[in-house]
């Protein structure tokens, strides 16, 4: 929530910059020759991008979670193999 938020008062920052200065006049130059429908296709075409790379992350620490407990698992079924030779064979 907080990461939102501060993302969108970057934004509201930037944009307040580019209507301070003469930037404003080019990109409003700019913005003019493309439909509306086409920006929304942009912001969904980065959303998605977005929500790839965080999927991703959530993915990789899923994923590293499994391989750390099925490591466990062998390495406890290692020692207890290790006790019951020991046992079997006596000194």
């Amino acid at each position: 929530m907080r990461k939102g938020v501060l993302i969108l008062l970057g934004f509201l920052f930037v944009l307040s910059l580019f209507q301070l200065t003469e930037v404003s006049a080019t990109l409003s130059g700019l913005f003019s020759q493309f439909p509306w429908w086409i920006y929304f296709v942009l912001a969904g075409i980065v959303y998605s991008g977005y929500k790839t790379m965080q999927l991703t992350a959530e993915e990789r620490k899923i994923d590293q979670i499994h391989i750390e407990e099925e490591g466990r698992v062998y390495v406890e079924r290692m020692e207890e193999e290790r006790e019951r030779r020991k046992q079997r064979i006596p000194e």
